[in-house]
């Protein structure tokens, strides 16, 4: 009898293995259903993953989240009012500037964290945050996210499909032709650059999705262009020296992404203030005239709250960009009376070519 109950005991265990078996694979099969159903619904849905690549994908987003939660509660990373106050003035160098740059800011299309958490908190915030939960869990699997790294909105993309077709059409603007001619026909005179976040290299990618269809040239990921901000749709997916995965039109083939000026994830020591003059000096040292930014608006702003004279109040220091404004100006640069680099925008230079700052 009790080799009976143990050899029963036996079969028991294996038939629960093989049903825990049978259940794996049937879950599997089912969530293979779900995405098929889902691309049909979604065109731009990103494709099934690989099996052996789900574990490699939850690892490295359930890292980035950690790194995420970590850094929402340790970082100093926004600018302060003390800071920018403290900061030197740049009419310091009005008189000896050695160099110039053209800096043409594009801030990135709506996000679906925008979309989630800056249309206000009435009832129709609960649904939104709902079924942003429920697609997180669909992309659970997969080398994409809705929070982390936050890709753009069907808003946001719409908002660069709206900035394409103006950059189509001739410019009616003078004070802005030059800067649109650069950002339509300038390549070889002007470089590209982007935020290694999703919705910044989506949005000039979409955008300038013509002239970088005829000129095939690259597209530099830039880590010292990374949000400032505390929050996880911040955090990068993309890996040191390597590029983000973009989904749809986004990734078609005129897209060439270049991943050498891309550091990694933000450090708690890597600063939003440390950025704003890492870039800075990047930019004065290019040899290009003009210099095309794909980025985020708490960035831009501090930027110009930073480097514009502090006699100056202009409306970009305390508005934010709009989704997909373009807005052009020149960034000095020079060495005050104590040899010390400075950086200043020529408040004079400032030329908005497309949506220009929010009025709220």
């Amino acid at each position: 009898q009790v080799v009976a109950a143990c050899q029963c005991e036996k079969m028991l265990s294996w038939i629960e293995l093989f049903a825990w078996t049978v259940l794996f694979f049937l879950l599997l099969r089912i969530l293979s259903k779900l995405q098929q159903i889902h691309t049909l619904l979604h065109p731009h849905a990103p494709p099934p993953p690989s099996l052996l690549l789900i574990p490699v994908n939850l690892t490295s987003k359930a890292w980035v989240f950690l790194c995420g939660c970590a850094y929402l509660v340790l970082s100093r990373d926004k600018v302060s009012k003390r800071q920018i106050k403290d900061a030197a003035d740049s009419d310091e160098i009005q008189e000896r500037v050695d160099r110039q740059v053209r800096i043409i800011f594009i801030r990135h299309g709506e996000s679906v964290w925008n979309l989630v958490f800056n249309r206000g908190f009435k009832p129709s915030f609960l649904w939104r945050l709902f079924s942003t939960l429920l697609y997180e869990l669909y992309l659970l699997p997969l080398d994409d996210s809705a929070f982390l790294d936050s890709p753009l909105s069907d808003l946001g993309l719409q908002q660069c499909s709206q900035l394409q077709e103006f950059l189509r059409k001739p410019c009616s603007d003078p004070a802005a032709r030059a800067d649109f001619d650069m950002l339509t026909v300038g390549e070889g005179r002007s470089v590209l650059v982007t935020s290694q976040l999703r919705r910044a290299a989506a949005t000039i990618s979409l955008a300038l999705s013509d002239r970088l269809l005829r000129s095939k040239e690259a597209l530099f990921l830039h880590s010292s262009c990374q949000e400032i901000t505390r929050n996880v749709d911040s955090q990068s997916l993309a890996k040191p020296f390597e590029a983000p995965t973009l989904q749809g039109a986004a990734a078609e083939g005129h897209v060439q992404l270049d991943g050498q000026f891309n550091s990694g994830n933000k450090s708690l020591s890597f600063t939003g203030a440390r950025r704003l003059a890492d870039f800075a000096r990047w930019a004065s040292e290019r040899p290009e005239q003009t210099i095309v930014v794909a980025g985020h608006s708490l960035w831009f702003r501090t930027f110009f709250q930073l480097y514009l004279p502090k006699r100056e109040e202009h409306v970009s220091k305390k508005s934010k960009m709009v989704n997909c404004g373009v807005v052009g100006f020149t960034l000095q640069t020079g060495r005050n009376a104590e040899g010390e680099l400075r950086h200043r925008i020529d408040p004079n230079s400032f030329a908005v070519i497309y949506g220009g700052f929010s009025t709220k």
